[in-house]
């Protein structure tokens, strides 16, 4: 549960967030290569305050402070572009840059109420594998903590979505040469491959002809010399009825051991059709 001062600065930080801020603070290289995948360290990420040892975002959990910066770094450049969110939610920093670039802003998310569908230039009801939109509308499309849920199985409030399903929905949408956004935590809640930190089973999704330059990123998994953020047990009901492809042993270390970090995915719709 947030505090109030919490919620305060979440809602004032997104209400003064400024593109060219981000853009000056993000400038350049960010991360850290490491073979085909990047990596953004606590004490490398550009919201690290070395002098006072802390994150510099002042609100939130260890992983929002991460989704947060995430946001910045990604969300600063997207100037007049059509731009769909999946799984839009409360949270407005995204939303925010996405406007004041210039851009409009169109949301869809399962829990809006059915009477009020989803429309080009607002929020509304929708489902990632049923878009209301024609092909090729949108030049980015994304998502911020939403991708781990689409094919949740705990809760109940719906039929766990295919993954492939969604992607497909979301290549038809996109213009050539868009680009999409994800991230999603790991080791904390959502689908058994954002649980176990499956990135070879996640990155699998983006291998169709549809994507190209597709990158992974790892925020957080280093997070010297910030605190450890592990799931806890609100997190651990869950997990029974979500993960039934991985062994025992394999679940029981992540519960033992597991530390929740983001993860980010980038990827670029190619020319290729769907069928």
């Amino acid at each position: 549960m947030h505090s109030k001062r919490d919620s305060l600065l979440k809602r004032l930080h997104s209400a003064m967030i400024s593109p060219a801020a981000c853009a000056r603070k993000w400038q350049g290289q960010y991360w850290q290569d490491n073979g085909d995948e990047r990596r953004v360290s606590c004490a490398g990420c550009r919201s690290f305050d070395a002098a006072r040892q802390r994150c510099s975002i002042r609100f939130g959990t260890p992983l929002r402070k991460c989704v947060v910066s995430s946001v910045e770094a990604h969300f600063h450049d997207c100037v007049g572009e059509e731009v769909l969110e999946v799984g839009f939610g409360r949270f407005k920093l995204a939303r925010n840059l996405v406007v004041r670039n210039g851009s409009r802003w169109t949301g869809i998310d399962p829990q809006q109420p059915a009477s009020r569908p989803a429309r080009i230039g607002t929020g509304g009801h929708g489902l990632v594998n049923a878009l209301p939109f024609p092909t090729a509308t949108f030049d980015r499309v994304f998502g911020v903590q939403s991708i781990e849920h689409w094919g949740q199985r705990a809760g109940g409030l719906r039929e766990p979505a295919c993954y492939e399903d969604c992607l497909a929905e979301i290549a038809r949408v996109t213009k050539p040469g868009g680009r999409v956004y994800f991230d999603a935590p790991i080791h904390f809640h959502g689908n058994e491959i954002f649980i176990m930190g499956d990135i070879d089973r996640i990155r699998k999704l983006f291998t169709t002809p549809w994507w190209e330059n597709v990158n992974i990123e790892r925020w957080r998994e280093n997070h010297a010399p910030l605190e450890r953020y592990t799931p806890s047990h609100k997190e651990f009901t869950d997990w029974p009825i979500e993960i039934v492809n991985y062994a025992d042993n394999a679940v029981n270390a992540i519960r033992d051991n597991g530390v929740i970090w983001l993860l980010v995915i980038t990827a670029t719709r190619s020319d290729a059709r769907l069928d």
